[in-house]
């Protein structure tokens, strides 16, 4: 059974200005939640489950200091960020930034300016783990990486993705031969771009694009032609980077 106490703190980790001061975030989800287990450098500190879960993934937990809720499905509908709750929910330690200084990619990196909607930067996770891209860095002014909806978004893609939060000129200057790629709608055609590394692609705000002080630390600007037929202005950020990144793990044109 679920104390005031354990849902007052859940409740307040719904919201972005607890999940900074507690450093903890929730995770929801049958597959968020094995995966995390899966990962030992992810600290769990709590997993609330309905009897059933918690049954059949005893297994899971072996070796793992982690408290173990067992709770009702109402309990859980009442805690859960989710419209359809899925049988268990997990408090997970915020982990440290990475050394980007030190650890920097030799190939192929993300850096995404200013992006706002949960949904996107979850699904730019996901596409960068699909793709093998495993360092994402986010503008200071990007949608929290911790927001409920951005993690349940990922798909668990989170727990192998190095983030870090930096300003995009800091960046520049501390990668030595780094050449960065802008996706702006007039660049040269991405399919005829021969990629050079170590490699950063830059994605904009979904409705702004990349702020303009950052246009002039692009290498080479690059944009996904329209068909000759297409009538759409734009592209969704989350589709565009998908496009990109498939063409430039490829080795481009």
């Amino acid at each position: 059974m679920l104390s005031k106490n354990k849902i007052k703190y859940i409740t307040a980790l719904q919201k972005k200005k607890f999940r900074s001061e507690l450093q903890c975030f929730l995770a929801e989800g049958d597959k968020i939640v094995r995966e995390l287990v899966a990962f030992p450098q992810w600290e769990l500190e709590c997993i609330l489950a309905v009897p059933e879960w918690l049954e059949n993934h005893r297994g899971l937990f072996a070796g793992r200091k982690i408290e173990i809720i067992s709770i009702t499905t109402a309990e859980l509908e009442k805690i859960s960020t989710l419209q359809t709750p899925n049988q268990v929910m997990a408090i997970v330690k915020m982990p440290s930034e990475f050394d980007w200084n030190t650890h920097f990619s030799t190939d192929l990196a993300l850096y995404l300016d200013g992006i706002q909607d949960p949904g996107n930067l979850g699904t730019i996770l996901r596409i960068a783990d699909w793709f093998g891209i495993l360092q994402v860095f986010l503008s200071p002014d990007c949608v929290e990486l911790y927001n409920p909806k951005v993690i349940q978004a990922t798909m668990g893609s989170f727990l192998r993705i190095k983030t870090a939060i930096v300003e995009l000129p800091a960046l520049k200057v501390g990668i030595p031969g780094l050449t960065t790629y802008g996706a702006l709608l007039s660049g040269e055609n991405v399919f005829e771009t021969k990629v050079q590394h170590p490699a950063l692609l830059i994605i904009g705000n979904e409705g702004k694009g990349i702020r303009e002080e950052y246009i002039s630390l692009i290498d080479r600007a690059i944009s996904i032609p329209r068909h000759a037929d297409g009538g759409a202005e734009s592209l969704n950020a989350g589709v565009a980077t998908g496009i990109i990144c498939g063409v430039m793990r490829n080795g481009g044109g």
